[in-house]
């Protein structure tokens, strides 16, 4: 559960940062509307975190909320409350998962597939089937394809060279077509798929998460039989 809530922080910063972007390239005339934009676009997100994390969610929530009270409307304080909620954001994130676990190919495959997730539906957003462009949306589809990409190093860190040559062919594909071609959004489901299997082969299945708290809790056990009274 760790990865997964890890995973869904990881999103929440992506799109505020989107969203931030999108504010600065384009200064929409009510700042008012872009909030409730803004919050609409997260709101369930952070409901999703909640039903894995609750402690997690009650700090995204306090974030976003100290964030929102003090979003100014210039360009200048815009970053530096962005900033600052960067920062809270991935605090929170490092409370969620200690080092190691940070460092799992599995962790990152269950970021990179998540992510992948939400861009697939974001781009449908965004390129509509007539050919037009929906600038909000594409930013925040940018957005998640670049975290993609850092995503997807992370999973084969480790691997040899090969394997990380195929997930990062699979990442240019996706790539070119979201941000270079802007294909139709059927067509990115097709290509996009071939990372998210990539990512699936290391995401843990129920088994490994089992597996994994037994161990730990032998572990434990262990321990404390072997300390002296």
């Amino acid at each position: 559960m760790k990865a997964d809530t890890f995973a869904r922080l990881v999103i929440l910063e992506t799109l505020v940062e989107a969203e931030i972007g999108y504010f600065l390239e384009h200064h929409p005339p009510s700042s008012e509307r872009f909030r409730e934009g803004l919050v609409a676009r997260v709101s369930d997100l952070v409901d999703e975190i909640d039903a894995l994390d609750a402690v997690a969610a009650a700090r995204a929530y306090d974030s976003i909320v100290d964030f929102l009270a003090e979003l100014p409307d210039d360009d200048a304080g815009m970053v530096e409350a962005t900033v600052r909620f960067k920062t809270a954001i991935q605090r929170t994130a490092d409370r969620a998962m200690d080092e190691r676990e940070a460092q799992q190919s599995s962790t990152w495959a269950v970021v990179l597939d998540d992510l992948l997730t939400v861009l697939a539906d974001e781009y449908h957003d965004a390129v509509r089937a007539d050919g037009e462009v929906r600038p909000r949306e594409y930013r925040r589809a940018l957005g998640l394809l670049q975290r993609a990409r850092l995503a997807a190093e992370r999973v084969t860190l480790r691997e040899p060279p090969e394997v990380r040559a195929e997930l990062r062919g699979e990442m240019d594909r996706l790539g070119y077509a979201v941000a270079d071609r802007r294909l139709r959004a059927v067509d990115v489901d097709v290509i996009l798929r071939g990372p998210q299997r990539i990512a699936r082969r290391y995401r843990p299945s129920p088994l490994t998460r089992i597996g994994a708290f037994v161990i730990s809790q032998l572990l434990r056990r262990r321990a404390r039989g072997t300390q002296t009274p």
